[in-house]
């Protein structure tokens, strides 16, 4: 599979300054017992921890972070270079001069903070979390241990008594602080009860009664527009990706709508506009759900074509814009391009004409209007098929994956024939070696239309998304694409699926 395009984005290159005033930091931190001759200051922006600041370590295990510029909200953490370890994390909010001692021992328990209470509470919730887990986990391995009849069923028992434990946590701290930092990331972390249905609700209107509720109080309590909020240890980014892919119906329309909600949200916050902006994109190009593409469109034109992308350079920047401008035209619903040409039985008549061995643009314009007669009474086009359902496949003969798909697509094009279906198979051999292709041909019986684009007109990559193989596109009659990059076992139940919505 190709990576998308913002695969390539270094992420590193993605942090950018905040807006905040000119206070500057200073950070104490004493760990006893420790070997370190320097560490280093990391914060957490979407999944990863960015290097913020090194300081030197004496030999009791003392470092200052210091800097002029104020830290922004958020989660940090302590990492030591020497031992490739995280030694524990702390948050930083309004106070940005903070003195923290702990023990190599273990540094949560031993941990103390001064200089702010909500850092110091958010040792005591790392540590309240950490024993919960603890105990989930012995209790488990107690239970396989003892290899009981009934594990499965303690085991969820005793998840069930710790999850009330922890939300009685949480709901408690919410009450007593609902404005602070650790409630932000509690609430990123706590899934929102969800109430009964109305009295006298339809059962069968309940379930999207209850749906509606839950993906409408989602991000309740939860202020997209505060920097904190992205800074929190992939706990910001797993909420954003499951709403996207878990609790939003994967409709492209449907995605577009609830993204302009999310942006909306964020407001002016820069960098959560970035970093959400380019993960939605991200995501969707690698989404598997067919039509997805247009949501991708759809991301393209609103932010990246209008240059909203600040943190791409040109090239990048270029790159998305044109592969925006390529799947534009190939959505479904759209009337596929049509294509010119030529089948087996033009291959040797062109190599008369020494078109196999053009190698520049000008050789293959004067050798094509020299011929061009006999040229175009070879072009097969895609709009002469005549048929209820094209299915255009473009495959090459060394391509592992066509080999094992195209004897499928063979099997089942000759058993929907027989059973009366009006469809044809346009197969477009996508590279230039025509010895082999018609061997292969020949070889498995390929008794359809077998195609190459042996006169260089049509650029494949560009106007059908051709980067890898085996591609299959659906058309309908008018040649309207109804189907794309589907495996040739779903083009039976794609085509009879059409048939029936078309009877319907």
């Amino acid at each position: 599979m190709n990576k998308p395009l913002l695969f390539l984005v270094i992420a590193a290159g993605m942090l950018g300054t905040s807006q905040i005033s000119a206070q500057g930091y200073e950070i104490k931190v004493s760990i006893k017992n420790s070997k370190d001759s320097i560490c280093v200051l990391t914060k957490y922006t979407w999944e990863s921890p960015y290097k913020v600041d090194t300081a030197k370590v004496d030999k009791n295990g003392n470092m200052v972070f210091t800097g002029k510029t104020p830290l922004e909200k958020g989660i940090y953490s302590i990492y030591s270079p020497k031992k490739s370890a995280l030694y524990f994390d702390f948050i930083v909010n309004e106070s940005q001069k903070l003195t923290i001692t702990t023990d190599t021992v273990n540094f949560y328990d031993k941990m103390k903070i001064t200089g702010s209470q909500e850092s110091s509470d958010f040792v005591d919730f790392v540590k309240f979390m950490g024993a919960k887990n603890l105990e989930r986990m012995n209790f488990e391995k107690d239970i396989r241990a003892k290899k009981t009849a009934d594990s499965t069923q303690l085991m969820q028992t005793k998840a069930t008594e710790l999850y009330k434990d922890i939300r009685k946590y949480q709901t408690d701290y919410l009450a007593k602080n609902p404005t602070s930092y650790i409630a932000t990331i509690i609430r990123l972390q706590m899934e929102n009860d969800v109430p009964n249905a109305p009295k006298g609700m339809a059962a069968a209107d309940t379930a999207v009664w209850k749906y509606q509720y839950y993906k409408s109080h989602y991000w309740d309590g939860i202020n997209l527009n505060d920097i904190g909020v992205l800074n929190t240890n992939k706990i910001f980014a797993e909420k954003m990706k499951r709403y996207f892919d878990k609790v939003l119906i994967q409709h492209p329309d449907t995605l577009a709508k609830e993204s302009d909600r999310i942006v909306a949200k964020i407001g002016n916050n820069k960098e959560a506009f970035k970093w959400v902006v380019h993960n939605m994109m991200y995501n969707a190009e690698l989404s598997k759900v067919m039509g997805m593409d247009a949501f991708v469109v759809y991301l393209g034109k609103k932010y990246y074509v209008t240059k909203q992308d600040y943190w791409l350079d040109e090239k990048n920047h270029e790159k998305i814009v044109k592969k925006v401008e390529i799947l534009e035209p190939l959505l479904l619903g759209n009337k596929a391009k049509d294509l010119k040409l030529i089948d087996t039985s033009g291959i040797k008549p062109l190599k008369k004409m020494g078109i196999d061995t053009i190698s520049t643009s000008e050789e293959l314009t004067k050798k094509y209007y020299a011929n061009q007669a006999a040229i175009e009474k070879m072009l097969v086009s895609l709009y002469d098929i005549k048929a209820d359902y094209t299915v255009m496949v473009f495959w090459d003969v060394d391509c592992g994956h066509c080999k094992k798909e195209i004897p499928v697509i063979q099997e089942t094009y000759h058993k929907m024939k027989k059973e009366g279906t009006s469809m044809e198979v346009f197969a477009v051999y996508t590279q230039h070696e025509y010895g082999k292709w018609k061997n292969f041909i020949k070889e498995n019986k390929l008794d359809w239309i077998n195609v190459a684009d042996a006169v260089h007109l049509n650029n494949l990559k560009e106007k059908y998304d051709i980067f890898s193989t085996p591609v299959i596109y659906i058309l309908d009659k008018n040649k309207v694409i109804q189907a794309k990059r589907i495996g040739a076992e779903q083009i039976e139940d794609v085509i009879k699926m059409l048939e029936k919505k078309n009877k319907g």
